[in-house]
C-alpha cells in the first residue's frame, strides 16, 4: 500500500489572513494531527502564485482519509473551522496516492514547487529521472495522484466553502531549501506545465508520545 497525502491549495482575501492562519496552526492542523494515519502536516504561502496558501498531509495510505475518526470530524465542524471555511477561495482539493517519493531524507526545507500535470505527462516522467535531479540539488520530489473517488465521497466540510472544490490533475510537488533548485527541477521534469511556488510557514509531525 502506497504513502498518501491529503493535498490542498486555497486563496483567502488578506483582511482574514490572521484569523485563517491562526485557525489553521492552533486548531485545524493539531485536530488532524490527532487522527488515525495522519503523519504530518507542512504549511505554505504562495509566492507569486494565485493560490496563496498550501497545506500537505502525509498520511500512512490514502485510506486514511475514509478511516471514521476522520470521517467524523468532517461531520462536525468546530465552531471555528464554520466560520473560517466560508473564507476560502479556489478551493483545490486532493485526497492523493503516492506513486514515487526520490530524494535524501532530510531535502525538505522552506521551498516547495507544485506542478500540476496532465494525465500524458504524469505517465511520461521516469522515476530514474527524477531521482537522479533529486540526488543532484538535494530535494524531495513525489509525484500525486488524485484518487477522485476519495477525494469526492461525502464531506459536510465543503458545503461550507460555498462552491464546489477543484480536483486537480496528477501534480508534481518538489521541497528543498533552495527555491531556484525546486523551480529549475520543475522546468525540466515539465517544461509546459505552469509552476506554483510557495515558502514554508509551519511544519509539524505527529506526536507519537
Amino acid at each position: 500500500m502506497s504513502p498518501g497525502l491529503l493535498a490542498v491549495w486555497n486563496a483567502i482575501a488578506p483582511e482574514d489572513e490572521a484569523g485563517f492562519n491562526a485557525w489553521y496552526d492552533g486548531e485545524h492542523v493539531p485536530e488532524r494531527l490527532a487522527l488515525p494515519g495522519f503523519l504530518a502536516a507542512r504549511r505554505y504561502r504562495g509566492d507569486d502564485s494565485a493560490h496563496r496558501y498550501c497545506a500537505l498531509y502525509d498520511t500512512e495510505s490514502a485510506l486514511a482519509l475514509t478511516s471514521p475518526a476522520y470521517l467524523e470530524r468532517l461531520a462536525n465542524p468546530t465552531p471555528a473551522t464554520r466560520a473560517v471555511m466560508g473564507k476560502f477561495r479556489d478551493m483545490h482539493r486532493a485526497v492523493c496516492d503516492i506513486d514515487f517519493d526520490v530524494g535524501p531524507p532530510d531535502a525538505p526545507g522552506q521551498a516547495l514547487v507544485i506542478v500540476e500535470l496532465g494525465d500524458t505527462e504524469a505517465t511520461g516522467i521516469p522515476t530514474e529521472r527524477a531521482a537522479s535531479i533529486a540526488a543532484q540539488r538535494r530535494l524531495r520530489l513525489r509525484l500525486a495522484r488524485p484518487d477522485a473517488a476519495l477525494t469526492r465521497s461525502p464531506n459536510p466540510e465543503q458545503r461550507l466553502r460555498g462552491a464546489p472544490d477543484v480536483l486537480p490533475s496528477s501534480f508534481l510537488l518538489i521541497e528543498g531549501d533552495d527555491a531556484d533548485a525546486c523551480a529549475q527541477a520543475a522546468a525540466e521534469l515539465a517544461p509546459d506545465a505552469p509552476q506554483m511556488r510557495f515558502t514554508l510557514l509551519y511544519a509539524k509531525s505527529k506526536d507519537r508520545g
